[in-house]
């Protein structure tokens, strides 16, 4: 004899420190925007900003050191209304996957202001990247597995993956390059 399992009716609880805000801002450079316990946040893009957020009744409520303050409204999952800076162009909220969203794809693109294609290969906890037959190889740290971060002393290199693309920018101080490639 089989037995069905009811589902439950209650809905699952949605837990905002198990998802992220991804996108662009208005520039074109990705960012990403993580929450953790104890209501700190983290936005990371020019460079890592440590900041507080809230998330009460739907509303997640962040503040980056008195620069960057706004919310989300946010509803079955998904972002509904957002309320901040207009630096904030696009946003998506993503559930953090349990495994490195990087690893063994290959994309190619074009940094802005560039005219040779670049290539960009991740294998591990290294990602290779090849323009006009220059190559170079950069150990990165993985930002819950949704985002790829680079930063040596005040260089930070940022990608993120949308869409099936690859988002990413490069900034050192006082110049920043974005570019968008597509997956091969």
């Amino acid at each position: 004899m089989a037995s069905c399992k009811k589902k439950d009716p209650r809905p699952e609880v949605f837990d905002i420190t198990k998802h992220a805000i991804i996108g662009k801002l208005t520039g074109g450079y990705p960012y990403i925007l993580t929450s953790e316990g104890a209501d700190k946040a983290t936005l990371t893009h020019y460079s890592v900003s440590s900041g507080s957020y809230t998330y009460v009744n739907g509303v997640f409520k962040f503040n980056f050191d008195n620069e960057v303050i706004g919310s989300f409204v946010i509803e079955n999952g998904q972002i509904k209304a957002y309320n901040g800076p207009v630096i904030i162009n696009t946003y998506d909220m993503v559930k953090i996957p349990v495994t490195n969203q990087f690893d063994g794809k290959t994309f190619k693109g074009n940094w802005n202001g560039t005219v040779h294609s670049t290539q960009i290969k991740f294998t591990g906890t290294k990602y290779t990247e090849v323009t006009n037959n220059q190559q170079s190889e950069a150990n990165y740290t993985l930002i819950n597995n949704l985002a790829v971060k680079k930063q040596e002393g005040n260089s930070i290199t940022l990608f993120t993956i949308m869409n099936n693309k690859l988002e990413g920018g490069r900034s050192t101080y006082p110049v920043n390059v974005w570019g968008t490639f597509m997956m091969q």
